[in-house]
């Protein structure tokens, strides 16, 4: 009679099945009767098959169990003389035959009937590794040692020498139990509302049965790589003590993805109420056009929405198993699993500001040894831009330089008392070398030290440092001082304020003028006093020839600001970003203005998001960017005036002479009224400055004077040497006479 084997998918699945239940109850079922209940009585995708079909593959797999049964029971003696004809034949290593012949007997169990022997063993373990497989898997490595059969770890220490362990099959699904909720720092409002929502959604069963409410299937979370995503919602299911079913393997394995998925599924409906938990979906269901889509994306996004709509059906009303996703870039996800699929609602995960920065300085350094002069509010102000994982790094390095200083106070400590036991005998006493302080503790020096050698993450990606400059370091510009407040500074501190007002909408605004005037210099001051979020973008960067990648760019641009608001975007150029399209000549251009209309004023939320941008000829910017809504506040910074000279060049003089006396002072207004600076720029002032100190350091160094000051003749010599940038100023006040653009 030939040996029956499994050949059909649908009798894998069944041998997989009635060895877990086999394993699990310790009984091995003698009819298709008993297995047939034991299947219908579970979760698993097999108990919605038909009766026929089902009986049949259970008919199958029963006759095969039986054959190797059969098998496991041959004679000792057949299977050593196997084995013997498998040994390599050489005389000379004979003798260690009867070596390996005593070592296996070794471990065996000396209860053990004859029909037990080793090989038997091995044959009866790879029957039950599929389940074994399973329940490693499941258990997400915590079961990683145990036995199906349920031995020990130290039985299992004897059998590793007769039966290597089959390592679990990779790409499964994997569930944690976390044991207990850990406190997060600094998400504050995300933290408390996904809980609310876990907990109605999960445990609130009553009320959900009697109301006949629906629920949602899923919830995304959507934030920058490092944020603490997934530390939320690993911390979230222990707080609720639920379970958490990752599948994010098995949406990376394209052979095996539907069964996979299919059995990770099962189990969560048979855990309920529990969480399916998925890491980075933009992997995993990508949308068309975006880098990293293919026709797996697609297969997977079909297939999971087939899978949730079972599962909404099959579920009971009092239960319910709800999918959490983590993505470091919303945009590319798959528009079906967003709009009206899986994840019906999305929660931003935002950059940490101050506060929640000083917070999580407070829960990571919790334990940690610290010197009385760390203060948290100090490293959050030195922090901008910093996340979690980048905080917890700097954190560590930290307190790895202050092990090394203990570790070098104590081999100076140790080197000392070496040399005072050697200098007893000669009856002079060594005098010990000067000792490190004993400050075993995380000093401020340390921390300042790790943060100014490291790189936060999000820097890397287009942030910047809150620029230093202040409005002490900016000289006039009083006017457009006063409007900037007005439009960005004062909505950025006093938001409920500029909303009963009706002023909820952030404001676009666009300086303009001659060059050398203090625009940028004036974006960096409004920057570092809203203290804000400060991202500097040069046209050249949003521009790519290849087709989507440029409004690709932009959509990415605006999604890291809105999860760092308030943040302010500073465009430098801006004329040579959006120019007028019916003159443009490149198709990338036309693609980054209409992107950037959309965002400026489309669906898209723009709340916290400050535009501010830069130009010197504004009559070459699209018409469409300039209107209400968007660069809606034009400010023409004109060239100073005699006045705002002076102001000028004594905030540039103050800056660079920190010690400047008052007769330096004195010689700076008639300067800066010599009409020889007449239509100087802010830049030329600068220039002017620069000449006159070369020219005090140069007769210095001849030796023609003795104070290191600029006097007069340095300044003649200044003035008779630099011209103006601008030679058509007025050119520049005609066109805003034309624009209509008076300030």
């Amino acid at each position: 009679m030939p040996r029956p084997s499994l050949r059909q998918g649908l009798d894998r699945d069944v041998y997989a099945a009635i060895t877990k239940f086999e394993d699990a109850e310790g009984t091995q079922f003698k009819s298709i009767g008993q297995a047939y209940d034991a299947i219908k009585r579970s979760n698993s995708h097999l108990s919605r098959l038909k009766k026929r079909p089902l009986e049949d593959a259970i008919d199958r797999v029963l006759q095969f169990r039986k054959a190797e049964i059969q098998d496991s029971e041959d004679s000792e003696a057949a299977i050593e003389e196997a084995e013997a004809q498998l040994l390599p034949k050489k005389t000379e290593d004979e003798r260690f035959l009867l070596n390996r012949q005593l070592t296996k007997h070794w471990h065996t169990n000396s209860t053990a009937s004859p029909a037990t022997s080793d090989v038997p063993q091995r044959k009866k373990r790879r029957i039950q590794d599929d389940g074994a497989d399973e329940k490693n898997c499941q258990s997400g490595g915590e079961n990683a040692t145990a036995k199906p059969n349920g031995t020990s770890k130290e039985e299992d220490k004897t059998d590793k020498s007769v039966v290597p362990k089959k390592p679990s099959r990779p790409n499964r699904f994997y569930i944690e139990n976390p044991p207990a909720a850990v406190r997060l720092g600094g998400l504050g409002e995300t933290e408390r509302e996904l809980h609310t929502e876990l907990e109605i959604q999960l445990k609130e069963r009553e009320d959900w049965q009697r109301g006949g409410y629906r629920r949602i299937p899923g919830i995304l979370l959507s934030g920058p790589a490092g944020v603490g995503k997934r530390s939320l919602v690993r911390s979230l299911a222990a707080r609720l003590e639920v379970p958490l079913v990752s599948i994010s393997p098995c949406l990376s394995d394209a052979e095996r993805m539907e069964k996979s998925v299919t059995e990770a599924i099962d189990e969560a409906m048979r855990l309920a109420p529990s969480i399916i938990f998925i890491e980075d979906v933009d992997q995993y269901m990508a949308k068309s056009g975006s880098a990293t889509h293919n026709e797996h994306h697609e297969r997977t996004v079909h297939f999971f929405e087939r899978q949730r709509s079972r599962m909404l059906q099959e579920l009971a009303p009092d239960t319910h198993v709800i999918v959490v996703g983590t993505t470091s870039n919303i945009t590319d996800v798959h528009l079906k699993v967003i709009q009206g699929g899986c994840f019906e609602e999305t929660l931003q995960v935002r950059v940490p500001d101050l506060n929640a920065r000083e917070d999580i300085f407070k829960v990571l350094m919790e334990g940690t040894v610290i010197s009385g002069d760390v203060d948290f509010l100090d490293l959050a102000k030195m922090t901008h831009g910093f996340v979690g994982m980048d905080i917890q790094t700097v954190i560590s390095k930290a307190q790895s330089t202050a092990l090394k200083r203990r570790h070098r106070r104590k081999a100076m400590e140790a080197v000392s008392d070496t040399d005072m036991v050697d200098g007893e005998g000669d009856g002079d006493r060594t005098e010990p070398p000067a000792r490190l302080p004993k400050k075993d503790a995380v000093t401020l020096d340390d921390l300042r030290r790790a943060i100014k050698d490291f790189v936060p993450s999000l820097r890397k990606e287009g942030f910047t440092v809150i620029p230093s400059v202040n409005w002490d370091q900016v000289g006039a510009l009083n006017k457009v001082r006063e409007q900037l407040h007005m439009s960005i500074i004062g909505p950025i501190k006093s938001p409920e304020l500029y909303e009963s007002w009706g002023l909820s909408r952030p404001a676009g605004v666009i300086l303009w003028g001659p060059p050398g005037c203090g625009k940028t210099l004036v974006a960096q001051a409004v920057a570092n006093e809203a203290q804000a979020s400060f991202i500097l973008i040069n046209g050249p960067e949003l521009l790519n020839k290849y087709v989507g990648e440029s409004e690709r760019a932009v959509r990415e641009l605006f999604q890291r600001a809105r999860s760092s608001t308030p943040c302010i975007l500073f465009f430098d150029e801006m004329d040579s970003l959006v120019p007028r399209r019916e003159g443009t000549s490149s198709d990338a251009g036309v693609r980054v203005v209409n992107a950037l209309l959309t965002e400026l004023d489309g669906v898209q939320d723009r709340s916290g998001i400050y535009v501010i941008g830069t130009s010197n000829r504004p009559d070459m910017i699209d018409a469409a960017m300039l209107r209400p809504g968007r660069l809606s506040v034009r400010i023409f910074v004109d060239l100073p005036t005699e006045d705002e000279r002076v102001d000028i060049l004594r905030t540039i003089f103050r800056n660079l002479h920190p010690g400047a006396t008052d007769a330096e002072l004195a010689r700076l207004e008639p300067v800066a009224r010599d009409p020889r600076c007449h239509d100087f720029s802010g830049a030329d002032l600068g220039g002017l400055h620069i000449k006159a100190a070369e020219c005090g350091l140069r007769r210095w160094l001849k030796g023609e004077k003795t104070a290191r000051d600029v006097d007069d003749e340095d300044w003649e010599h200044a003035l008779a040497t630099t011209a103006k940038s601008v030679t058509n100023p007025d050119s520049y006040r005609k066109l805003n006479a034309r624009l209509g653009m008076e300030t």
